[in-house]
């Protein structure tokens, strides 16, 4: 298989990092290499942080007071979240009608504000969020004119100003005598000008820091006893493959307190694979698992075929395929005379692993490259793009053979034989990742004190800053 090595490849900016729902498990592509980077961190910081202590009145109106002439009830017929909302009737003329919520926290001076809540209006014009404290109105902020008959969700955001706190933030509508609106899933998070996907402790993955509908809410994104973490076990599923397979450096990879990293050097090129990772605790149960789906992108012609070593991922080189060569597949056929019959007696047996030669031509750099991959003992990964419909091998090279193509200072022509083998152990490998180790962290970084300012966790350490 004549193969051209292609060193004026551009190597692509890695795109950015994909991220499971939870925050768990995260990936970069490592186009380079055609590796993928993952970290897993199991002690995130929650999501969301809900200030508001009773935001969706699921059991009583606690913690809530009428805000201007209106008569207030909690009702169950038509809520947003949960299983209740505060309906409002407007009383007396024309005015604002609305309801006080009590935070958990008392906001001091210079606090940004993001507030938001969900209402369904009926008629009207505008919807506004006051931010208070016990000695009445600090600011007022408008939330816009909500769509009629449907649940809208309306937000503000504001800045306590100097000498002034808040502790309690109203949401209002404008609207005429008799009206009827609700309001439900009220929000007040500090230091965002955006708001985050409703949070109260009553859903799913969301928890109470007290007493239940009496305490601030947050999102759960830290796995449960995340100090009893001690591994993470990593698989990848590929397209059409009948199981996951364990990535070589995940089976299980140290994840001490619930933060580990991993590399796979191994993904099949052009199609999207689902990694999951599963915690495994000191006491040797299995944690909830995070998944993602990443895709690696194909090699573009004509350099479309990577020779890589498992060992080594930075002595893997991208190559030109010039022509293919024919694949052999060895028959296991015993066989037996019969007295009497024309007909041998048979058994067959699995085809024997697919046996071939290669030839690979390397110019420059690449002659030590491709001769260290060729002479090293070793397993080999071959890979290509998926319309060349030549299946991921993994070989062992034989009787390699180099030859100069012209003159000395030109290109080489290295031969070897190819068998296909099994995919390699990968219980208990050691990560691996292209261009970086412990070796070259000593080398580029003099003291642990310049190490420690440079990487503030172990995740940034183990992974050169590219994963948090």
């Amino acid at each position: 298989m004549p193969l051209i090595v292609d060193p004026s490849v551009p190597q692509v900016t890695p795109p950015a990092i994909i991220t499971s729902p939870d925050g768990w498990l995260s990936a970069v592509v490592d186009e380079p290499w055609a590796g993928v980077l993952l970290g897993y961190n199991a002690d995130t910081p929650p999501a969301a942080r809900n200030i508001v202590l009773n935001p969706s009145a699921e059991i009583d109106l606690s913690n809530t007071s009428n805000y201007g002439s209106v008569t207030r009830a909690r009702v169950t017929s038509s809520p947003r979240y949960g299983t209740a909302c505060i309906q409002h009737t407007q009383g007396g003329s024309l005015g604002n009608s609305g309801t006080i919520y009590t935070l958990a926290d008392t906001l001091g001076a210079g606090t940004v504000i993001c507030a938001s809540a969900w209402v369904k209006v009926t008629a009207g014009t505008t919807c506004f969020f006051t931010f208070r404290n016990a000695g009445g109105a600090v600011g007022t902020v408008t939330g816009g004119t909500p769509a009629t008959g449907t649940w809208v969700r309306v937000t503000a955001t504001y800045t306590v100003p100097s000498g002034q706190t808040v502790d309690r933030v109203s949401i209002a509508y404008n609207c005429p005598t008799s009206t009827v609106w609700y309001s439900d899933g009220m929000m007040v998070e500090t230091g965002v000008t955006a708001p985050s996907a409703y949070c109260d402790g009553s859903q799913p993955g969301c928890t109470w820091e007290g007493a239940a509908h009496a305490s601030a809410s947050i999102r759960v994104t830290a796995a449960p006893d995340v100090a009893d973490i001690r591994k993470v076990r990593i698989t990848r599923q590929d397209p059409g493959a009948p199981a996951p397979v364990p990535v070589r450096s995940a089976d299980p990879a140290w994840a001490i307190e619930g933060v580990g990293p991993a590399y796979d050097h191994e993904p099949p090129l052009g199609v999207t694979v689902i990694y999951t990772a599963t915690p495994l605790y000191a006491d040797g149960s299995a944690g909830p698992s995070s998944s993602l789906a990443v895709t690696m992108p194909e090699p573009g012609r004509p350099a479309d075929v990577w020779i890589k070593s498992l060992d080594d991922p930075g002595l893997s080189a991208r190559v030109t395929v010039i022509s293919w060569p024919q694949l052999q597949w060895a028959s296991r056929i015993d066989q037996g005379d019969i007295a009497g019959s024309p007909y041998p007696a048979t058994s067959q047996d699995v085809y024997a692993a697919a046996a071939s030669e290669i030839t690979i031509d390397a110019d420059g750099d690449e002659i030590e490259k491709l001769r260290k991959l060729l002479v090293t003992p070793g397993v080999r990964l071959i890979q290509t793009r998926p319309a060349a419909h030549r299946p991921d091998q993994f070989v062992l090279f034989a009787n390699p053979g180099e030859a100069i193509d012209a003159d000395p200072d030109g290109s080489r022509t290295f031969t070897a034989a190819v068998q296909e083998v099994g995919r390699p152990s990968t219980a208990a490998q050691p990560l691996r990742i292209p261009g970086w180790s412990y070796d070259a962290l000593a080398a580029a970084y003099g003291t642990y004190d310049a190490v420690s300012a440079t990487f503030p966790s172990y995740q940034q350490l183990a992974t050169n800053g590219r994963l948090e």
